[in-house]
């Protein structure tokens, strides 16, 4: 179970150590690379999500990555914990600084359903260079949000991954819902009421906020789209 973090503090990963993100070739035989943005993107977080199936000791193998044509923003929804989760998309001439976590088939699934608002997509490292890092497979695996990502309508740039406090001050600025102002904690709170996250959503769309991610289809549909 993922733990329960300030949904407000989103997206969690300032503590995790570099030192531990370093695999041994050995532990990654057999596995597929997935890029973590947003939550996935914090070993405690990740491994937690799998720990039931898990084969890796303490969890899977995880390193840091730089890839080419990719950045982090936001996507077009509210999760069920009341935050704007990030969301992946495609910028060509862009460096993404990332996590990668080593799964196998199994903790592939496991993590699947813990992304009820994404699918799973394959990109290749011939579209996608890989920079700074050790054993960097050909293909390799992230999730798109199946929303879209939040864009000003006239802009063509995402709205960069930013904090809660930061995202809200953009949305309470576009959208008149007074459920946006406040705190990023009271705001939080309100969202992760199930009406309003959905009212707040709706009107993300509604308002033009989204823009497609422009990254493939995907390899796995991870379900019924979820708040």
């Amino acid at each position: 179970m993922t733990p329960v973090l300030p949904a407000h503090d989103y997206p969690w990963t300032a503590s995790d150590p570099v030192e531990d993100l370093t695999p041994r070739p050995e532990t990654i035989e057999g596995r597929r690379l997935v890029i973590g943005v947003g939550s996935n993107a914090s070993a405690d977080v990740m491994r937690a999500k799998l720990a039931t199936v898990a084969t890796g000791e303490p969890g899977p193998p995880m390193m840091r990555v730089s890839l080419a044509h990719l950045a982090v923003g936001h996507s077009a929804h509210v999760s069920a914990r009341g935050y704007v989760p990030a969301a992946p998309y495609r910028a060509p001439g862009e460096i993404l600084d990332a996590v990668g976590a080593w799964l196998t088939e199994e903790e592939a699934t496991m993590l699947d359903h813990t992304e009820p608002n994404y699918s799973r997509i394959a990109l290749s490292a011939d579209d996608y260079p890989f920079f700074s890092a050790d054993s960097a497979p050909d293909t390799f695996s992230l999730y798109a949000s199946r929303h879209g990502v939040l864009t000003d309508p006239d802009s063509t740039t995402p709205v960069p991954l930013g904090s809660q406090a930061q995202v809200i001050e953009w949305l309470a600025a576009r959208l008149p819902d007074r459920a946006l102002h406040g705190s990023a904690d009271a705001v939080c709170r309100r969202l992760g009421e199930p009406r309003i996250g959905a009212r707040v959503s709706a009107s993300m769309l509604s308002a033009g906020l989204a823009r497609p991610s422009g990254l493939p289809s995907p390899e796995h549909e991870t379900g019924p789209l979820s708040r």
